[in-house]
């Protein structure tokens, strides 16, 4: 926690000029890719339940961009090749780019109006081809530990903060609110043990029959969920390969009695609880995490890990429980994210996985 909240937090007059920026655009757009992307989609949704009326996360770009657009990315390297095109197509329609990335040196960076830095994973040198040459060989990199994941934790807490900001008081307030409610849960043994023991291992030459794990969340708990997902395929040796899927990846996700299917829902109602109907009867094995263990997805489930913090909205015609403005109630979101990010880190440790490992698995297209 202490790396997490041990950077220089951004200044009021950069805070400001964001701020001014998103009040006089015609539309917001937000992109990146991986969890990157995810952070996008987060800062998307706080800011459509905040008011702002057209707003499009990074699955929903504009095919053409507009000098009234404002285009907000999100990139730790600030060369991911997606996020960059984007920003060069924005800058060629006298768009305004906002850029959250490490890099301050990175060609994002130089095509940006506003430049929020925020601290993660070294970078040294902002060349594409150089920076994925150190990574691989582990120069100042460390994807085992929440170092590696450093930008985009910090990331989601600014992102959270300054969405609190648009409601009132500064930032940085809503930032130390959030590392409070962070701080105030502490996961049990028990829990990192329950889910552990619980997934399925990695499919090998010595174990090709192993099953495979499937992660069903809605709104912010989908997002930490695929974060999961995408840590977790990265999580095996040379010759394994962890199959791990989010439950809307394209395609046919079914599940049998040799998978594991993690349910990630604060209140532990509507949807997800009937995703783990469906996969009990199935045969495979539901482990959720939610904030009442009384819930019908806590009673449908094999194993629940208690997170408290979720805050249920009785509204009618709400599909889901999801609905904040004030990010102090996605406090579950958070902790969950820091446990699994935790659990990673457990996981690699346990099973012996080295950074190179965990490398070499990582995607070719961000």
């Amino acid at each position: 926690m202490r790396l997490v909240e041990d950077f220089k937090f951004p200044s009021e007059s950069i805070l400001e000029d964001f701020k001014e920026a998103l009040k006089n655009s015609k539309r917001i757009i937000c992109v990146g890719v991986g969890r990157s992307g995810g952070n996008a989609e987060v800062f998307t949704r706080f800011l459509r339940n905040l008011g702002f009326e057209q707003v499009y996360g990074p699955d929903d770009i504009p095919y053409i961009l507009k000098s009234e657009d404002t285009l907000i990315a999100f990139s730790g390297s600030g060369v991911t090749t997606y996020t960059l095109e984007t920003a060069r197509m924005a800058r060629e329609a006298n768009a305004r780019i906002v850029s959250l990335t490490s890099n301050v040196r990175s060609p994002l960076a130089e095509l940006s109006d506003i430049v929020i830095e925020i601290p993660g994973k070294e970078v040294l040198s902002y060349h594409a081809e150089d920076y994925y040459i150190r990574q691989l060989i582990g120069v100042e990199y460390a994807p085992l530990t929440p170092i590696g994941t450093l930008y985009e934790l910090r990331t989601m807490l600014f992102s959270l903060s300054f969405s609190g900001s648009l409601i009132e008081g500064d930032a940085y307030g809503w930032f130390k609110k959030l590392i409070e409610g962070l701080r105030s849960y502490t996961p049990s043994q028990r829990d990192f043990q329950s889910l552990y023991y619980s997934l399925p291992k990695p499919r090998s030459p010595l174990n090709p029959l192993t099953g495979k794990t499937v992660v069903v969340g809605e709104g912010f708990s989908g997002i930490v969920g695929s974060f999961f997902v995408t840590r977790l395929r990265h999580c095996c040796k040379p010759d394994e390969d962890r199959e791990c899927y989010f439950w809307k990846d394209k395609g046919s996700v079914s599940v049998g009695s040799r998978d594991m299917v993690l349910i990630i829902s604060g209140s532990g109602s509507h949807i997800p609880s009937l995703m783990a109907e469906k996969a009990k009867i199935k045969g495979a094995k539901v482990v959720s995490i939610t904030s009442y263990s009384e819930s019908p997805l806590a009673k449908n489930s094999n194993s629940v890990i208690i997170i408290p913090g979720r805050v249920v909205y009785k509204i009618k015609g709400l599909r889901s429980s999801y609905l904040p403005k004030n990010p102090l109630e996605s406090i579950f979101e958070l902790r969950t994210l820091f446990f699994l990010e935790s659990s990673i880190y457990l996981i690699a440790i346990k099973e012996n996985i080295t950074e190179v490992d965990m490398l070499r698995k990582h995607s070719d297209f961000t």
